[in-house]
């Protein structure tokens, strides 16, 4: 039987990138289990290809934004040979992502932006699996029937062509998940212009559409009063506009979180919010309150060291007392009052975050901190607890249950903990802090010796190894660093400060946007590797370098630079962020902050 040509099923070709929409609702069929496509279609393996290894480094970046459903663990599987001759990716019911060498090959049509539009096609088939939208898996089934029943092709046809009559109900759904889609992919740190630019240079969904070999499956005809390939393509193309506008309310308020002002952090994630209410969302917006919260808690407290121990939270809470840190808050004269609103609103977001990814490890042990602060240390236990089943061997997790224990007065519990965080990973200080704490106070002065020599090794440099001093005389002074003249942090002579109007002409123009934080506006202007913050009267107030940069730091760092180099030329910094996506290095006097993933600098900041 000679089949019909998907090219004329209305819409379809423009479902765009795997797009799955449809909810099954009739008996499980064994194609929607990963297990059949492992059995059925051999796997291109990381190793046999770049492009099926560069996937799966991707896939697990997007989980890390992205999440997943309770219950379904997100797995990705790709395909030598393209399922039913259609090079289009599916999201299965069972958590299974099927990716086929053909939609690589489309992807890395453009090597420089293979990176970027993959992580898209991902995350789209991701943001269907959480809706539950399956309709190319019910579609192809039937072009299956069709082939296999050759007695009763029509009714087969029929429903084919019944699940392309729908075009408004795919339609919604498909821009719903491109709208997730491109949100995850920006919030993993891919380039969003490559897959569609205002000018109209860039369009990935035409580009698919074109690459697609939809003349195998033979000839339906085409109904007019269905939106060409070309009108999709502009639709969906106007609304990711919208999208990749309101991204940037996302990304100046990691930059803000970055640059240590929390309070117009959590602006622009509230604001954010409103738009896109996911797990990720819900975490930074708690994490900023949380950071607020211990600002305040040292103004209260008035004692620098009024927490003993060292946690693994977003960021360690005694290096926050210094003047910088707590500038725009020495003014308020309820600093008790503040510490406890912030708080409160840190534990009742990070729960949020929790109820929308149960394995969201990260939510849960920064919940258990702050459980820790507000002094409900059982519920810290509970959680932190929670946190070590997803996790096992985080040495971050493992830190702070021990120190949880510690206040609940279970030493023993305290110590194995947090011995076996130091077990995990020998270079983690902070459990080796701990540890020395926590023979100090058991009155164990030589075993607490012991272990602050071994942090000493570690942190020459931080207020944590002032403190160690106070306590271990014979510990040597901080190394003396050679005065090195200070060169202002700039992006190829562009320093925070200047004006857009001293941007270098070689840069061409950006594409810019608009924001609004407490009725003030705030302007963002995005190069191809820089984008820049400004003021209402283009002051720049902040510059971000991203992938494809070529230039370096004052101090000669460049993008892929080791975490031991940023070491050695800038020293500890003030402060360490714990991000989704790594880790954020601030270094405060300097006006830098770095991010890393993997222990490499993969972007930096400058504020």
């Amino acid at each position: 039987m000679r089949m019909r040509s998907l090219h004329h099923l209305p819409g379809l070709a423009m479902a765009l990138l795997g797009l799955t929409a449809w909810v099954t609702t009739v008996a499980a069929n064994p194609k929607e289990r990963l297990e059949y496509w492992r059995q059925n279609y051999q796997e291109l393996l990381p190793m046999e290809d770049p492009h099926a290894a560069r996937a799966h480094d991707i896939f697990h970046r997007l989980l890390h934004v992205a999440g997943q459903k309770p219950g379904v663990m997100p797995r990705l599987y790709i395909t030598k040979l393209n399922p039913w001759n259609i090079s289009v990716p599916m999201a299965l019911p069972d958590g299974g992502i099927i990716l086929s060498k053909g939609a690589l090959e489309i992807c890395y049509r453009e090597p420089a932006r293979g990176d970027d539009r993959l992580a898209f096609v991902l995350a789209h088939e991701l943001a269907h699996q959480f809706k539950d939208d399956f309709w190319h898996m019910k579609f192809f089934q039937a072009i299956e029937a069709s082939k296999a029943q050759a007695s009763q092709p029509n009714a087969n046809l029929e429903e084919m062509l019944r699940i392309a009559r729908l075009p408004d109900d795919v339609q919604a759904k498909e821009l719903q998940a491109d709208q997730h889609g491109i949100v995850y992919a920006s919030m993993a740190g891919f380039n969003t212009n490559a897959i569609v630019t205002e000018d109209n240079a860039i369009n990935f969904f035409q580009d698919w559409a074109r690459a697609l070999p939809l003349s195998r499956i033979g000839g339906v005809p085409t109904y007019r009063s269905h939106p060409s390939p070309q009108q999709r393509a502009e639709a969906i193309k106007m609304h990711l506009r919208q999208i990749l506008d309101k991204m940037e309310e996302f990304n100046v308020g990691l930059w803000f979180y970055q640059a240590r002002n929390y309070q117009k952090a959590i602006l622009a994630f509230e604001d954010f919010l409103h738009f896109f209410p996911s797990r990720e969302v819900y975490h930074n917006l708690a994490a900023s309150h949380h950071q607020l919260a211990l600002q305040y808690y040292q103004l209260w407290k008035k004692d620098a060291w009024a927490l003993p121990f060292k946690l693994s939270l977003a960021v360690d809470p005694v290096t926050r007392a210094g003047k910088i840190a707590l500038r725009g808050l020495a003014g308020t004269d309820k600093p008790a009052e503040l510490f406890h609103a912030h708080l409160d609103k840190a534990i009742k977001f990070y729960h949020t975050a929790v109820s929308l990814d149960p394995s969201y490890a990260l939510a849960y042990s920064n919940l258990g901190c702050a459980l820790m602060v507000q002094e409900d240390l059982y519920k810290a236990i509970a959680m932190l607890q929670d946190a070590l089943k997803i996790a096992p061997n985080s040495p971050q997790i493992l830190n702070n249950l021990g120190v949880a224990f510690f206040y609940a007065e279970n030493p023993r519990q305290a110590k194995a903990h947090l011995t076996r965080a130091f077990e995990l990973e020998p270079t983690y200080d902070a459990p080796v802090f701990n540890l020395g704490q926590l023979a100090y106070d058991a009155h164990q002065e030589a075993e607490a010796q012991r272990y602050w020599l071994a942090y000493l090794r570690l942190d020459p440099v931080s207020p944590w190894a002032d403190r160690v001093r106070q306590r271990v005389p014979q510990a040597l002074p901080p190394p003396q660093m050679a005065a090195a003249p200070q060169v202002p942090e700039a992006v190829m002579g562009v320093t925070v400060g200047a004006f857009a109007d001293e941007m270098p002409a070689s840069w061409g123009e950006p594409r810019k946007s608009q924001l609004t934080l407490e009725a003030q506006p705030f302007k963002v202007a995005r190069y191809s590797h820089v984008v820049m913050m400004l003021s209402p009267q283009d002051e720049i107030l902040m510059i971000t370098v991203l992938d494809g940069y070529k230039g370096k730091s004052a101090k000669g760092i460049t993008l892929g630079s080791l975490a031991q180099e940023v070491l050695a030329r800038y020293g500890r910094p003030a402060q360490i962020l714990e991000m989704t996506q790594g880790e954020s290095w601030v270094y405060e006097a300097q006006g830098i902050a770095f991010q890393l993933r993997d222990r490499k600098v993969s972007s930096w900041l400058l504020f």
